[in-house]
């Protein structure tokens, strides 16, 4: 089966790890057909064993299935808009509630988030992520091990190589 594994903190603002080797330690683990996207901890590989065991990973990973990946893609409930990006957030079950919880606490207007089927999409003013109300609430540490994000162009870059 096909799978993406999403790396939290791999060459963005985390551990360094070249994709070479990353993918090759993958291939070292058995898994095949390794292929690395972008330079910020995006894999897809083929693996046997359903899930696969990513625990010889030195940081937190988030698995996809290529199904579960397109449907993402899919579900976008978002127009693309100039000047804004759109995150998707791969996460554990419990957090596209939990981040739509803390977003509409916040009557934001230029920004929007929605869940669609359990995952949490975030638009936001391009160069404002990390500065919005919301982008300050996502970096507390309590969230650190339930998500990891990518903009929606990684997402479909990702889900076209599959």
């Amino acid at each position: 089966m096909k799978y993406i594994g999403f790396l939290r903190g791999i060459n963005v603002g985390g551990m360094k790890i070249k994709m070479t080797d990353l993918k090759s330690e993958f291939e070292r683990q058995g898994m095949t057909t390794v292929q690395t996207i972008l330079n910020t901890g995006n894999v897809i590989f083929d693996s046997s064993t359903t899930p696969p065991d990513l625990s010889f990973l030195p940081v937190f990973t988030f698995i996809k299935t290529a199904p579960e990946l397109k449907k993402i893609v899919q579900n976008n409930p978002f127009n693309k808009k100039e000047n804004f990006h759109i995150y998707v957030f791969i996460a554990q079950a419990d957090f596209a509630k939990l981040a739509l919880e803390e977003f509409s606490k916040l009557k934001t207007k230029e920004e929007a988030g929605s869940v669609v089927e359990n995952v949490f999409y975030w638009q936001v003013p391009i160069g404002s992520t990390l500065h919005t109300p919301f982008g300050k609430i996502l970096g507390k540490k309590q969230y650190k091990e339930k998500f990891t994000s990518r903009n929606l162009n990684t997402i479909e870059r990702i889900a076209s190589k599959l």
